[in-house]
C-alpha cells in the first residue's frame, strides 16, 4: 500500500509540474487552504472546497487506485482524475476572493505575482503565433482549399505533420491513417504510414500501389522528399504546390 501512495506521490508531483512551474501547485493548494478558512458560501464550498478535497483523497488512496485500475483495467490514465481538479478555477477564485478582502494589496500583490511566475507563451517551442482565425497551419488550410471536393468526401494521404490539421479543418478529407500512428508508445504498424514515413527513399511502385488501395485521390509531399522514380512515372500529375509541399493528384484514382 505504501508503494501505491507513492507512485501516486510522483504521478501528482509530475502532473502539478514541481519540476518548473511549481508555483502553480503551490498557488492552488495555498488558495484551496484559504478557501477552507474564510469561504462561508456552503454551496461554493461544495464546488471550491469539498470537490477538491475529496478528489485529493480519493487519489492517494491506495485501495481507490487499485479498485480504478481494476474496474477500469488501465493503470496508464489513473492521473486523469487530476483533470477534475479544476487548479485553474479554485485558484482564479481563491485568488480574488482574498483581493476582495483586500483591494488595494491584493490588486498589487496579484500583479507582482503574474510578472513574476508568468512567462512569454511564445518562448515555447510548442506554440506558434496564429496564422489565420482558425489557428492551423497556412499552408495546412491553403492545401485543403486545393483538393477538397465541392461535393463527397476524398482520401488524401499528407505527410504526418499535417495529420493533425487537416481533419481538423475540413471532414470531407478523409487519411489513410491518423494520430494513432504518431504515438511512438502505441507501437502501430501500417504499411501505408511505413512507405510514406519510415523509408530513406521512398520506393514509388509499391508507394503508388498502396495508395491506390484507399484509394488516395491525392499525395502530399515535401519538396525534399527523396523518392526512387517520380511520382509522374506512375499515373500522377503535379497538381500544384503550397509552400514547401507538392499536390500530385493520381489520374487512376480521380478517373
Amino acid at each position: 500500500m505504501w508503494g501505491i501512495f507513492l507512485e501516486s506521490v510522483v504521478i501528482f508531483k509530475n502532473y502539478m509540474g514541481f519540476h518548473e512551474n511549481g508555483y502553480l501547485a503551490f498557488i492552488y493548494l495555498l488558495m484551496l487552504l484559504y478557501l477552507w478558512l474564510a469561504e462561508k458560501d456552503k454551496r461554493r464550498r461544495a464546488v471550491f472546497v469539498y470537490a477538491p478535497t475529496l478528489l485529493l483523497l480519493m487519489f492517494f488512496c491506495p485501495l481507490f487506485r487499485k479498485l480504478f485500475v481494476k474496474l477500469l483495467e488501465d493503470s496508464e490514465t489513473y492521473y486523469r482524475l487530476l483533470w477534475l481538479l479544476q487548479m485553474s478555477i479554485v485558484s482564479a477564485y481563491g485568488v480574488l476572493s482574498l483581493c476582495g478582502r483586500f483591494r488595494r494589496a491584493g490588486l498589487a500583490v496579484m500583479c507582482i505575482l503574474i510578472v513574476l511566475c508568468g512567462g512569454y507563451v511564445y518562448d515555447s517551442e510548442h506554440i506558434t503565433k496564429a496564422e489565420n482565425a482558425y489557428h492551423l497551419p497556412q499552408d495546412a488550410i491553403d492545401i485543403v482549399d486545393m483538393v477538397e471536393p465541392k461535393e463527397g468526401r476524398i482520401t488524401v494521404l499528407v505527410p504526418a505533420d499535417l495529420i493533425y490539421y487537416v481533419r481538423q479543418y475540413s471532414t470531407n478529407i478523409e487519411l489513410p491513417y491518423g494520430r494513432e500512428m504518431l504515438i511512438a508508445r502505441w507501437d502501430y504498424h501500417h504499411a501505408m504510414y511505413e512507405a510514406m514515413e519510415k523509408a530513406d527513399v521512398i520506393e514509388t511502385e509499391e508507394f503508388a500501389r498502396l495508395a491506390r488501395e484507399y484509394p488516395c485521390a491525392y499525395v502530399v509531399l515535401k519538396t525534399d522528399r527523396a523518392v526512387e522514380e517520380p511520382l509522374t512515372d506512375h499515373g500522377y500529375i503535379l497538381y500544384g504546390q503550397v509552400g514547401e509541399y507538392l499536390i500530385y493528384q493520381d489520374m487512376e484514382t480521380v478517373g
